[in-house]
Formats: structure tokens, C-alpha cells, sequence
């Protein structure tokens, strides 16, 4: 160090240097904080900074305020060493909880000439370094002579890699190497590991454990023992090939995309990269509203569907086969007909015979229903209309008769196609089919609902409330028996993302609904501060716009996909029409099952009728003894 002279300016050149790099450097940036302690000379007071700029004292400042600072658009800080430390101690804090994100902040420390040189060691040795490339020291290492200090990004291991970027001389106003004072630190890892948090879910994310070295492409708890593949890892793989880095991969198998506590904390994919056990969360993971308070999201990698598999339509029953010509609302109204015309009849027969004819008869119920009834199934009637002379009469039977006869042969023809033509129950092929049937839906994690859970539509609702989350080993035996429905993704290029608890003999008893529930973009996840996330986003681009990505889907679905169970999914809504079929004893069932119900129905009132009269003759002898 160097002694403090009466030579020397108040601010030793940094002043001046500092003006230098806010004009050049610092353009722009939406604005900058300038953060010091109470206590510390007015060293920044004659700084002139045309853009706009905070100006905050470390002590008095609270978290609220920084905070709003974060959000007002700082995008570089300008620190003086006595609060440096405590500063990068909140610097994450304080970003998790910042709605706006601005990557790759600027921060500059200023060091006072009569400091030890320790402080720049304890500044360098930093943790949260790992998420600020762009960092800088001003040390006045002699009387007129200020050194521009850095971190070299990818720490070595035996040293703190501190470089010297380029001095300043005061005197001159000149720096020595004319340097760029924030170079690309990014552009070359040097093999640094990017820690990937993921869990096996095809075509997405695939991984399994090699034990030669020379086939691994990742690492794991420390050693090479990992192979990984899959549509997004794809991109990953190109991405550490790109920038010279290292996968590590952090395995979620247990817990799978996890959730986010309120405290920050959390499980899964998502809670591994929020606690910061990992730079990046991959594996379908979507644009939730909620995770995104908490984490920073890419560029879309894909769009995905997200549909359902339900069961398959099975053959009506023979026993409805009487039941099935009509609808159940045309049913409704055919009976509805039936006895209003009966009714009808009955009070126009009770008014010829008791008012016209004066012949004083009752009422008919029985005669008036087996008319009406006669006529509904094309049989002979016996026709009061022949014995009377009356006009009325003779129209209103014209009019029951016609009516008899169209509902008549319009059953009679839907009968005819239903025994010659199978006929099945009604398929779920849309969001509002599945709704009303009231058939769960299930998968082995609630982020299915994720992108659903502020929905307001009563039908989306009504399918949050319809879902269930299981084991796999559940939903298999569920699968087996047709107990729910089960949610796939649609993949962009016409393959689907199936869970492996569908095998091909469960695939062939489902198909898919021709509606999407909803569709969503796949992204990656990382924390607020993870500095590569826009040389992520510019390489996310350029792959997308590539197509390459259709190959990728091709490979992996080939290659750990069963192509049995995709054909079974992608072809289960081309059923096979059997054409004529011939006639067999189970047509009739419907038939018999009605003459036994009538011959049951029969013999049980005849009983009735029996003990009737029986009883009714006991009581008459009683009477007369």
C-alpha cells in the first residue's frame, strides 16, 4: 500500500475514472444505485451521472428500499468498500423477491487507497460472484495509479484467478491497455458445471446409469455414471458445447417437478432451483403464474397439448336394444304423446257417448290406452268411429292414426339398423364431454392443474375439482379397469408424451380426446440472477427456428419410446366399422327381457288379483252370516 500525501486529490482519481466508465459503460442501462455508508467521505458527491440514478446510504436504507430500487430499474451498482460485503451478503435476497429482472447486472466496488489489499481477496472469494460477471474493483494501488480488478469467472482451484483487467492513471486520464472494463466472461466456461435438476419423463428428459465413462455425458454425485438424452436436454447438450460447460445432474425422481413453499424453500425440479441446489430446471416444465413470482423462465423451447386418454366406447348392451331408436328426450316426448292422445280420446269418447248420445257410459281408461297403444306399434284397432256419425270423431282418429303411424315406422327403421349395425356408448371426445361425464382424470403429480388453477370457466373448474394424483403403480391398476382418465401432452410434431404406466395392452383399450384440455409452452427455469439465461434464450431461438427440434422428437421417441403404445394412442380414434353383421339369439334379449318383465309383471297382479277375491268373498259370506 501507499501512503496518503497531501499531493494527492480527495478522491485519489477515482472520480474521474468512475465519470469515465458511467459515460461509456452504463448508457444503456435504465438507471443506477450509487450505495454507501453514512460514515464514508463524500467520495461520489461531485459525480455527475446524466441518466437516471438512486442514491442510497447502506445504514439508514432498509430492505423495502432497496427493493424498490431493484424494481425501479437498477441495472448497476456503484458500491463504496465499506458496504461492498454486506451488500453482495442481500444481493440475491433481494433479487429472489423482485418482480422485474434485468440479467447480468454491472457492480463496482470502490476501495479506499488506504486499505489493506485483504479486502479485495475477501470481495473476490464471494459466493455471490458465481451470478455477477460483470464485477469490478477501482484499487488505487499507487499515488497515481488505479487498478481495474476482476474475477475470472470460472474459479480456479488453487487460486482466486483475480485479474487485472487495466489501470487507470490519474495524471494522464488515460488508462494503460485500453481495455474493454466488462468483457464477455460467458462466451467460454472452461468446463464449469451447470447443475440441471431434472427427473425421467420421455421424450422430455431422459436418463439412465452407464458404467464406462467414455458413455457418459454427465455427471452425478460427483462421477461420470450418468448418461442423459431427451428433447430439452437435447438443447442443453448443445448448449454446454456451445459455451464449453459441464452437466450435473441433480436427479428429482421421488418428488418430480416438486412445488414452491411461501418460505422460499420447496421439492422437485422446481424446489431444487429455487433453494439454488440448481442453475436449471428442465423437463415440461410451463409458464406457471405462480412459479414465475419465484423464478425466472426462458423463451419458449416447444408448445405441448395437454389432452387426455379415456376409455374407449364399449358396445351398448343387447338388453337396450328396444331402447336405443330413440333418444332419451325424443322417449320423453313420445310418451308425453302417447298419453295425451290417450287422455284425449278418453274424454272425447266419454263426451259423444254421456252427453250426445245420453247413453250415460263411465269412463274407459283401459280401452283409451290400448287404442293409443295399438296404434303407436302399427296394429289393428277396433274403431268406435265406424258406429257413429259424428264428423269430430272421425277426424280426430284420422289425426292419432297418422301420428300412430310415423312414430311407428320411424322406430320400426331404427330397430332394423340397430340389429344389423353395432351400436356404442357415447365417447368422450371433448372438455365439456369429459366434464359431464364426471369421469376422474389422474397423473402422478398435481403440476398437471398448474396451468388451470386461476381458471374460472365452470367447466375447467369442475375438471380441477375431477382430478386425482396417484403412484404409478395406482394408476396402472386403475388403467387396467378403466377407473380414470389420464392426461398425456400432445407433442408438436404428432407424437405423445405418455406416462410409463401405460403399456401397450392399456393403450389399445383408450383414445385420445380430439380437444385440448389447454396447451402451454414448455420452458427452463433458473434463478433470478442466473447470469446465462440470455445467451440461453438467443441460443433457444436459434435452435427453434432451426426445425431441428422435429428431429429430436423423431430420436428420442424412437429410440425410449414403446412405438406400440404411440401407434395404439395415435390411431385409437380410427375404429375399424365391422359392416353387417348376422343376426344372433342376443339381438333379442331386449325383446325377452321385456316378455319376462310382462310375464312376471302378470303373473304377480294375477296373484293379487286371486287373494282379491278370495278375501273379497270371505268378507261377503261374513256379511250374510
Amino acid at each position: 500500500m501507499f501512503n496518503v500525501t497531501e499531493t494527492i486529490p480527495n478522491d485519489y482519481g477515482i472520480l474521474s475514472l468512475l465519470q469515465i466508465i458511467v459515460l461509456q459503460y452504463f448508457e444503456h442501462l435504465h438507471s443506477t444505485c450509487f450505495i454507501k455508508q453514512s460514515a464514508d467521505d463524500d467520495l461520489l458527491g461531485n459525480l455527475i451521472v446524466p441518466y437516471p440514478s438512486f442514491w442510497l446510504t447502506f445504514d439508514e436504507a432498509n430492505e423495502f428500499l432497496f427493493l424498490n430500487s431493484i424494481e425501479a430499474g437498477c441495472q448497476s451498482f456503484v458500491l463504496t468498500e465499506t458496504v461492498a460485503l454486506n451488500f453482495l451478503e442481500i444481493f440475491e435476497s433481494i433479487h429472489d423477491q423482485a418482480i422485474h429482472r434485468f440479467p447480468n447486472k454491472y457492480v463496482i466496488v470502490l476501495v479506499h487507497p488506504a486499505s489493506n489489499a485483504s479486502i479485495i481477496n475477501r470481495l473476490v472469494d464471494h459466493k455471490t460472484l458465481r451470478d455477477i460477471p460483470r464485477f469490478l474493483i477501482l484499487f488505487p494501488s499507487e499515488v497515481d495509479r488505479i487498478d481495474l480488478i476482476t474475477k475470472k469467472f470460472v474459479s480456479g482451484e488453487n487460486d482466486r484467478d483475480i485479474i487485472i483487467l487495466d489501470s487507470y492513471i490519474p495524471s494522464r486520464g488515460s488508462f494503460v491497455h485500453k481495455r474493454h472494463l466488462f468483457p464477455d466472461k460467458l462466451q467460454n466456461l472452461e468446463g464449469q458445471l451447470l447443475r440441471l435438476a431434472i427427473f425421467n419423463y420421455s421424450p422430455y428428459t431422459v436418463w439412465r446409469e452407464v458404467y464406462a465413462s467414455r458413455n457418459s455425458n454427465a455427471f452425478y454425485n460427483g462421477t461420470t455414471g450418468i448418461y442423459v438424452d431427451g428433447t430439452e436436454i437435447q438443447l442443453f447438450l448443445e448448449f454446454c458445447a456451445k459455451f464449453n460447460c459441464t452437466l450435473e445432474i441433480s436427479l428429482e425422481e421421488e418428488d418430480e417437478w416438486g412445488e414452491i413453499f411461501d418460505n422460499r424453500t420447496g421439492n422437485g425440479i422446481i424446489g431444487a432451483v429455487v433453494e439454488r441446489r440448481a442453475d436449471i430446471g428442465l423437463g415440461a416444465l410451463y409458464s406457471w403464474h405462480h412459479e414465475n413470482l419465484y423464478l425466472t423462465l426462458s423463451k419458449p423451447i416447444s408448445r405441448t397439448g395437454v389432452t387426455c386418454i379415456t376409455p374407449k366406447p364399449q358396445l351398448l348392451s343387447s338388453w337396450m336394444t328396444p331402447l336405443l331408436p330413440f333418444s332419451l328426450n325424443l322417449w320423453i316426448a313420445v310418451l308425453t304423446t302417447f298419453v295425451v292422445m290417450s287422455i284425449f280420446l278418453m274424454l272425447m269418447e266419454f263426451l259423444i257417448q254421456n252427453v250426445l248420445l245420453e247413453q250415460n257410459r263411465p269412463l274407459d281408461i283401459c280401452t283409451s290406452f290400448m287404442t293409443i297403444g295399438c296404434i303407436f306399434i302399427l296394429q289393428t284397432v277396433n274403431l268406435t268411429v265406424n258406429r257413429s256419425t259424428f264428423v269430430t270423431q272421425r277426424i280426430i282418429m284420422a289425426s292419432l292414426l297418422f301420428v300412430g303411424l310415423m312414430i311407428g315406422n320411424i322406430y320400426s327403421g331404427g330397430l332394423s339398423s340397430l340389429m344389423t349395425l353395432p351400436r356404442y356408448e357415447q365417447p368422450i371426445n371433448t372438455v365439456q364431454d369429459l366434464a359431464d361425464s364426471n369421469m376422474h382424470w389422474a397423473s402422478t403429480h398435481d403440476a398437471w392443474t398448474f396451468s388451470i388453477l386461476m381458471a374460472t370457466q365452470p367447466t375447467i373448474v369442475k375438471l380441477l375439482h375431477n382430478f386425482e394424483k396417484h403412484p404409478k403403480e395406482v394408476l396402472h391398476r386403475s388403467a387396467m379397469h378403466q377407473a380414470f382418465s389420464f392426461g398425456i401432452e400432445r407433442l408438436p410434431y404428432g407424437h405423445f408424451a405418455v406416462g410409463d404406466y401405460i403399456d401397450k395392452e392399456i393403450a389399445h383399450k383408450y383414445h385420445f380426446m380430439i380437444e385440448d384440455i389447454y396447451f402451454e409452452h414448455c420452458v427452463a427455469m433458473s434463478s433470478k440472477t442466473w447470469p446465462m439465461m440470455e445467451h440461453l434464450d438467443a441460443l433457444i431461438l436459434v435452435i427453434f427456428q432451426s426445425g431441428i427440434q422435429r428431429y429430436w422428437e423423431q430420436k428420442v421417441i424412437s429410440s425410449y419410446e414403446d412405438g406400440e403404445v404411440q401407434l395404439a394412442i395415435s390411431t385409437s380414434r380410427h375404429r375399424e366399422s365391422p359392416g353387417p353383421i348376422t343376426l344372433q339369439p342376443s339381438h333379442l334379449l331386449g325383446a325377452f327381457l321385456m316378455l319376462a318383465i310382462g310375464l312376471v309383471g302378470g303373473g304377480v297382479v294375477f296373484l293379487f288379483e286371486l287373494l282379491y277375491v278370495n278375501w273379497d268373498n270371505r268378507w261377503n259370506n261374513q256379511q250374510e252370516s
